[in-house]
């Protein structure tokens, strides 16, 4: 069943952006304890109107436990929402200098798929798959022509699933010093 995430939530889904966050070597990842950032992500789920706010999360689950999740939100107010961060009062205190993520990752006009994830032990069930197939819909309700996603280019799973899908590469970027190729769907 697939469902919009509550700040229940937020204890599960936590894991999977550590894991999300670790990949891309984010500084917030590298300079600080996983106990820590563990619970900044948590708190910037449950609180202000960050990037990976509740509200822009799906939630995939099956037999009760979340399985999965997906993440999105419009091109056009992505970095504003990023800005967020420095507006949540955060409990622990962390090395970073301005946000997460500030580096501009979607066109504007396009409802962006943040992150997509699965719990190690639901993999293999088609549960991205869903998640994805689901966003497309969500994003036809909500009016948008076209959904995108950054996917690493040395990511050949992920990347194979995505044309699966129906995705086109549009261009290449840098993102935290990791080379993307940001692949669209017309909906």
């Amino acid at each position: 069943m697939i469902r919009k995430a509550t700040k229940n939530d937020a204890k599960y889904i936590k894991h999977l952006i550590y894991i999300i966050w670790s990949d891309m070597e984010l500084p917030i990842v590298v300079e600080n304890d996983k106990n820590t950032i563990l619970n900044v992500i948590e708190q910037s789920i449950v609180e202000g109107n960050h990037r990976n706010n509740y509200q822009n999360i799906h939630i995939y689950e099956e037999d009760g436990e979340v399985a999965g999740f997906i993440n999105c939100c419009p091109g056009d107010i992505e970095l504003t929402l990023e800005s967020n961060w420095k507006d949540i009062n955060f409990v622990d205190s962390f090395k970073l200098e301005g946000t997460p993520l500030p580096e501009k990752e979607a066109d504007d006009g396009d409802l962006y798929i943040e992150s997509v994830a699965v719990f190690s032990k639901f993999r293999g069930k088609g549960i991205a798959t869903k998640l994805i197939n689901y966003v497309f819909e969500f994003a036809h309700l909500q009016g948008f022509e076209q959904v995108s996603l950054n996917c690493e280019l040395d990511n050949k799973g992920a990347m194979k699933l995505y044309e699966k899908l129906g995705f086109k590469p549009s261009y290449t970027k840098i993102l935290s010093g990791h080379d993307y190729q940001y692949l669209i769907k017309k909906i």
